[in-house]
């Protein structure tokens, strides 16, 4: 109460039949239930056992209150040679009892014979207990128990425990949240290995990387008094565990520098003239990044080295340049595998053409899954266009975004593939792709397409995809797993060797290969679904109401023709984007608003005066065009609604249209010589002030279109009142005043308009407010009033104008 937060009372529970706890100062529902049940979310427990407790999970309570607490647990860590006979012998007393602990952690255990190092699982404490007992720190590392020991001590019976304190004799485990050591277990690759399978630091970081992003948009769109679901139980723990393969590294990781590096070497190479080097394959490390390509290169960019064929950067070397904002050299580079202790082997899938994966281990499946997890989530990746061919399409739906289409047909995606290649070789007359792909102007229309087969092709599909590749590189590839019995036209070979350690091997390597288990990608599909949704839910913090007590004037859009088809752009008030073909956007989708709006505005631009313009990286622009290309979908004939920039110049199909272009139609000719069913046309379009729902400091290459359209708004409307004014009309009159006044609040003239018409209806305390109105407008605005509005002010509140010599 000291501190100025609500305190939760409770009366003091007279001799518990069961276990308890005697509040100390600074404890909480939340934080309670943390402790005695792993989860701060199930403090309801607690208050349905303490009645006269509030419903109020972080209000303090009341020190030296004596609270019940039902069946609570202790967490231990399970230890090599630990089963769950052994642990209910220890903190059960009979080995028989291991059912109980299979059924508190069912979440966890699977297959009762089987735990790992490293898990962390509940156990009930001793159901006599009078007092629960309190946690103490946790124990430096020097005194924890040895491997293979037993973790805890039997507790006592019946342990009598001072308030808050500990029982003597117990030492269970800190209840408290696991960390990201406690999560998996410890193998060769460190103890998150157990979560994510074969998932390399460097995909752990992208994956990680467009989490937060989405994070960040749900955390900047929140309403106030609500909340977003966020990852609990597994699905912390694999969240956890990616943050525990990660490198913790300051400032751009290794995934963002790898993305600056081959920006760099894409500028570098445009600048000269040249096209990009062949790609063999790229070595990530602890302190470099070295590309080995099948020519030597010409000339090195500033901070690289030339070794042989090979150019390597250290990452300091890349944190101190300055990045480019250029296409990426190789957006379908993914990873192999390991071919050392941190140490990666990268292949560039355009590279092969059609990379064949022999699949003698039988799990070739996981290989595909952490080519799909990378390619989804790396930045560099965002630059190319990914079909999927699979069974379990929900990874590819949560986190692509729009950007990865799925399907389940091997046939369709052989047939993409030879189509996308025909419609590419059509335009590449004059150039190759590798150029065009160097050409920040072309290098969208010419993004790479990769088709992932998750499902294997049979020898007579393998052969017309290479046949296809091959007649044009045309940056057309794909992946596949292919059937050692009937292909034998390979790049790589999934084995396992006489150790049982998996080898992914071609003709001059062998790494262990990353993977990604069906489990893992289960969870990561998850994480994404939940950094992605729209839904929010009541915060627990707040009580009452959440929506804003606001006064809005409730102005209906105007009917939309029939004949309208196609997109259309609202922006005469607040902003909306309506009748797309495509899925809405799971992510900033005003963003897509505005990348639309700027290219209705600006017609056939190039990708790089749109960069400019929106003050956006070269990489953002292109993901988020990508994603509102998909939005908009295509026509009836299947043309698309945001074309392909072939040309280099970007133009939206003619059936995307706006409120604005509809305004400009109907005002063409000059407004004071329409009538006046035109001009309330118009005005019917106004749903109020233009960009009404914009942030300030958002849409800041709109001012002209904002100023101009408040404009046209105003003279419409000043124009429209007098007209119907003079007819005798004064409801229409006062209409289209106040409806121009939404898009340019106190103006002047409109506001002379509706002092005439109240004076004209005989509304003399409407007149004086009017009035008032105006005066202080130019009072705040710090101007002199119309010589027309002191003539209008003087005849109408005192019959007539002042005598002037």
């Amino acid at each position: 109460a000291s501190e100025g937060r609500p305190v939760a009372l409770a009366q003091a529970v007279e001799e518990p039949a069961g276990p308890s706890h005697t509040v100390a100062h600074g404890d909480d529902l939340w934080s309670l239930a943390e402790r005695y049940y792993g989860e701060g979310a199930r403090w309801r427990t607690i208050v349905a056992a303490n009645p006269t407790l509030l419903a109020d999970p972080l209000a303090r309570l009341l020190p030296g209150t004596v609270l019940a607490i039902p069946d609570p647990v202790a967490l231990v860590t399970v230890q090599p040679g630990d089963t769950l006979s052994a642990l209910a012998l220890t903190h059960l007393g009979q080995a028989d009892r291991w059912p109980e602990l299979h059924a508190l952690n069912a979440h966890r255990i699977t297959d009762p014979d089987l735990i790992l190092p490293g898990w962390v699982l509940k156990v009930p404490l001793a159901l006599g207990a009078t007092t629960v007992p309190d946690t103490p720190p946790p124990p430096a590392p020097a005194e924890v128990d040895a491997p293979g020991e037993a973790s805890t001590a039997d507790l006592p019976a019946d342990p009598v425990l001072p308030a808050g304190g500990v029982a003597s004799g117990a030492s269970v485990e800190e209840p408290t949240a696991p960390t990201a050591q406690t999560l998996a277990p410890d193998t060769d690759h460190g103890p998150a290995s157990g979560f994510l399978g074969g998932m390399t630091a460097l995909s752990a970081a992208a994956v990680l990387g467009g989490i937060g992003v989405r994070r960040r948009v749900q955390a900047h769109s929140r309403p106030l008094g609500r909340r977003y679901v966020q990852p609990t139980g597994e699905l912390s723990r694999y969240e956890a565990a990616l943050t525990q393969v990660a490198p913790d590294e300051p400032g751009p990781g290794r995934v963002e520098l790898l993305a600056r590096a081959m920006r760099l070497l894409a500028a570098h190479w445009w600048e000269q003239g040249h096209a990009a080097l062949p790609l063999e394959r790229a070595l990530v490390g602890p302190d470099t990044v070295e590309f080995t390509f099948g020519a030597t290169p010409g000339s090195v960019p500033a901070g690289f080295t030339r070794l042989g064929n090979s150019l390597a950067v250290s990452w300091s070397a890349l944190n101190a340049l300055p990045d480019a904002d250029h296409p990426v050299a190789y957006p379908a580079l993914v990873t192999l595998g390991e071919r050392a202790p941190d140490q990666l082997v990268m292949v560039d899938i355009m590279a092969s053409g059609v990379l064949g994966i022999r699949d003698d281990d039988g799990r070739a499946g996981e290989v595909l899954s952490a080519m799909l997890v990378e390619l989804a989530c790396a930045p560099w990746a965002a630059e190319l266009d990914l079909l999927v061919v699979t069974g379990d399409p929900s990874f590819a739906d949560a986190a692509g975004d729009g950007r990865i289409s799925c399907g389940h047909e091997v046939e369709d995606g052989v047939a993409t593939v030879e189509r996308l290649v025909q419609q590419r070789a059509r335009f590449m007359t004059g150039r190759t792709w590798d150029a065009g792909r160097l050409d920040p102007d072309l290098a969208e229309a010419w993004a790479p397409q990769v088709v992932l087969f998750e499902v294997a092709p049979d020898a007579d599909q393998v052969a017309r995809l290479e046949a296809a590749v091959a007649e044009h590189a045309c940056g057309v590839a794909a992946v596949a797993i292919v059937d050692p019995a009937r292909v034998t036209s390979v790049d790589w070979v999934l084995s396992t060797d006489a150790t049982g350690s998996r080898r992914l091997t071609d003709a001059t390597a062998e790494v262990t290969p990353q993977t990604v288990p069906a489990e893992t990608r289960r969870a990561l599909a998850e994480l994404h679904h939940l950094a992605n949704t729209t839904t929010s839910e009541p915060a627990p913090w707040w009580q009452g109401p959440t929506e804003d007590d606001v006064n809005i004037i409730a102005l209906h859009p105007a009917p939309v023709p029939e004949h309208r088809t196609g997109p259309r752009l609202n922006l005469l008030g607040p902003i909306e984007l309506t009748g797309c073909a495509g899925p809405a956007p799971k992510r900033a989708p005003r963003q897509l608003i505005e990348y639309c709006a700027w290219l209705l505005l600006h017609p056939g631009s190039t990708p790089q005066q749109m960069g400019a313009a929106l003050h956006v990286a070269e990489g953002t622009r292109r993901s988020n065009l990508s994603r509102l290309r998909s939005w908009l979908g295509d026509d009836r004939s299947g043309a698309l609604y945001l074309p392909d920039a072939y040309s280099g110049r970007i133009q939206l199909h003619d059936e995307v249209t706006s409120d604005w272009d509809e305004l400009l139609v109907l005002t063409a000719g000059g407004i004071n010589r329409l009538p006046l069913d035109r001009l309330l046309t118009a005005l019917e379009l106004v749903r109020g002030a233009p960009l009404a729902d914009a942030a300030p400091t958002q849409w800041g290459w709109a001012e002209e279109f904002r100023s101009d359209a408040a404009s046209l708004i105003r003279d419409v409307g000043v124009v429209a009142a007098r007209a119907a004014r003079e007819r005798g009309d004064l409801e229409t009159s006062r209409w289209a005043a106040n409806r121009a006044l939404t898009a340019s609040p106190d103006d002047e003239l409109l506001l002379g308009e509706r002092i005439r018409t109240e004076h004209s209806a005989g509304r003399p305390d409407e007149v004086q407010r009017l009035v008032t109105r105006v005066t202080r407008t130019a009072r705040t605005l710090g101007v002199d009033l119309l010589p027309e509005t002191i003539d209008l002010c003087q005849e109408v509140l005192e019959g007539r104008i002042r005598a002037r010599a």
